[in-house]
């Protein structure tokens, strides 16, 4: 859920930076790993000769039956376990089927699930599926899919699983219907499967190897969604084309859909320009007004559960003292950054806890910008000639402006902080050890789904901590306690309430600076219709719901 450039990379719940909100190029919570895809410029440029070699459609009518979107950061893996990665997530969502999706409103709906029933001990849940989906290889979605999906992420334990720790096993009762059994009750179970990507068990099993197939699926389509997969050139394009037997049917959508990688901002404005591209998500907030003003152009800014954090370090380092902790809290300028680096696109953080999620806690005290209360935090407690080491992402507007802010800050009260820009792989890794985790690190959170456990569980539970997106190594066991009492429980309500002592607790130890709650903006050309933003896959789109009429 901790990203990084809106994109970057590594298993999580959300680790990464936003795209639109945040300037020029997105935060990204995506995740390069080894492992190319076997879908390579050899599949693109026999496509392209297919074309070429004429019989059909011109090449201005294929471009109108083609939407071209561009991304700032090609995908690691197609591989869709590592979804919880928003560039993984982005072309899985063409490929694939889930179970459920969130709707509006938060509200589960079904997909190739047609109904659910949780049992009242909240261990199982009963689901019943469609009986018409089929794979891209003509075979039917059955209950057994499902079942080697949900048990193949338990056993490669990496990205999504992370969102499944209750998940115990699955029984199959006929094609239609099965049960999925827990560990413990598990509330947040429902839309953790909003992340689960169902494959063709048959086709993943023929080529599973020594690794369930994690090196095939990087290159390979195993999914029921309504476009296959049918090319890739490394960090240029990922190529894909309608499935004419998607059960839900088209009605308007494009033939052709492609993820052009374009990691500048200046370069998808003109791609953008000259028409060569359709959606852009990463146009620089310097240029939105020109868009704005232009009737050939849609521009779609949207609330987002991300929020761009500084972690503290808890131990190990100076700012395991509170006072310096909240000395550096206090002397940020939040309204500098809601107003010069995101351009109003968005608006400064309360707690840890976007203000869009369920439970969120409006009371939940958060620092403001007060260099004379941080100065005298730091006289108090004795503090002086304070030598600090942050990280940020790369290539992250966004972050890049406000490390920049906070150094500036920092320096009027005496503390130094020096800068590292690194990859989000290389953030992943540091915070696998305390001894190599920076004092502080900027990274992005993209909540998995609209549940505060998805925040409250993923980043601040000491479970995660060297082993997930707990950055900081924050550790207190009354906050793991709550969180998991409230996991246990149906009632939303008393959920809620568990929840939001849990944001007090976590708020009175300042182990984070709750930086921004970015907006998401979107560029598009005129004509297309049936876009909207999604909280719950931030930093994709979702292709199938567009008309390019």
């Amino acid at each position: 859920m901790v990203h990084a450039h809106l994109r970057t990379g590594e298993p999580d719940p959300g680790f990464g930076p936003p795209h639109g909100p945040l300037g020029g190029d997105r935060p990204r919570r995506r995740k390069p790993r080894g492992g190319g895809l076997r879908l390579t410029a050899v599949l693109v440029a026999g496509a392209l000769a297919v074309a070429a070699c004429g019989g059909g459609t011109s090449a201005s009518g294929e471009r109108k039956q083609t939407l071209i979107i561009a991304e700032n950061e090609p995908p690691a893996t197609f591989d869709p376990v590592q979804a919880d990665n928003s560039t993984v997530d982005e072309v899985a969502r063409p490929a694939y089927d889930t179970l459920v999706k969130y709707g509006q409103g938060n509200r589960l709906e079904p997909s190739v699930a047609t109904k659910w029933t949780v049992a009242e001990d909240g261990k199982s849940i009963d689901l019943t599926l469609r009986g018409d989906v089929t794979f891209h290889d003509g075979n039917t979605l059955t209950a057994t899919d499902v079942k080697y999906t949900l048990d193949r992420i338990k056993k490669v334990n990496v990205g999504v699983a992370a969102l499944l720790t209750a998940y115990e096993s699955t029984k199959v009762t006929d094609d239609t219907h099965l049960t999925i059994e827990l560990s413990r009750p598990y509330a947040p179970m429902l839309g953790a499967l909003t992340r689960v990507y169902l494959l063709n068990s048959k086709l993943v099993q023929a080529n599973e190897g020594g690794d369930h197939g994690q090196k095939w699926l990087a290159g390979n389509d195993a999914g029921s969604g309504p476009y296959r997969l049918t090319g890739y050139t490394t960090n240029q394009e990922a190529k894909f084309a309608r499935y004419d037997k998607y059960w839900g049917g088209f009605s308007g959508q494009a033939e052709n859909v492609v993820f052009r990688y374009l990691p500048q901002a200046a370069t998808q404005k003109s791609a953008l320009l000259s028409g060569d591209i359709d959606i852009a998500m990463d146009i620089d907030p310097n240029d939105w007004a020109s868009f704005e003003g232009d009737k050939q152009f849609q521009v779609d800014k949207a609330d987002t559960n991300v929020q761009l954090y500084v972690f503290f370090k808890m131990k190990g380092s100076p700012v395991s003292n509170k006072a310096l902790r909240e000395a550096i809290a206090s002397a940020y300028q939040y309204g500098q950054h809601t107003g010069s680096i995101l351009k109003g696109a968005g608006k400064t953080a309360v707690g840890v806890l976007p203000s869009a999620m369920m439970c969120f806690d409006p009371t939940v005290p958060q620092p403001g910008y007060d260099p004379d209360k941080a100065k005298a935090s730091l006289r108090a407690a004795g503090l002086s000639n304070v030598t600090l080491t942050m990280t940020y992402l790369k290539a992250t507007a966004e972050m890049e402006q406000a490390a920049t802010l906070l150094q500036s800050d920092l320096a009027k009260i005496g503390v130094t902080l020096k800068l590292q820009a690194i990859t989000y792989p290389e953030y992943v890794q540091r915070l696998k050890s305390n001894a190599t985790t920076p004092d502080l690190g900027m990274i992005y959170a993209f909540p998995a789904n609209p549940d505060a456990d998805s925040v409250l569980y993923q980043l601040f539970h000491s479970r995660f901590i060297n082993n997930g997106q707990n950055s900081g190594g924050y550790d207190n066991p009354k906050v793991d306690s709550l969180v998991e009492r409230a996991q246990a429980l149906t009632d939303q309500a008393a959920r809620c309430d568990l929840y939001k002592q849990a944001q007090r607790l976590i708020a009175a130890d300042v182990p984070s600076i709750n930086m921004s709650n970015p907006q998401y903006v979107t560029v598009l050309r005129k004509g297309l219709t049936g876009y909207a933003y999604q909280p719950s896959h931030h930093q994709t789109v979702d292709v199938y719901a567009i008309r390019t009429g």
